[in-house]
């Protein structure tokens, strides 16, 4: 939990409220910025965009992600 919140410091995240960029999402993840964006066009994956610009709310990236843990299946990126 501690690694955790290091990363979210380290990001500047500080709410349930905040809202991530597909970069920091990648941090987040340790996963490189071009499978980040392949993964935003993922069926259900919670996105908005302003303009061009794609924004995640923190709170249902959390949730999805811990959906995706539970399914027995691999999410494919392509």
């Amino acid at each position: 939990m501690q690694e955790q919140n290091s990363i979210h410091q380290d990001i500047g995240i500080e709410s349930e409220n905040s809202y991530i960029s597909v970069d920091e999402m990648a941090k987040m993840l340790s996963i490189a910025r071009v499978t980040a964006y392949q993964l935003i066009k993922t069926s259900g994956f919670p996105c908005f965009y302003i303009g061009k610009r794609i924004i995640i709310p923190l709170h249902t990236f959390r949730k999805w992600t811990e959906e995706q843990a539970s399914c027995q299946t691999a999410l494919s990126v392509r």
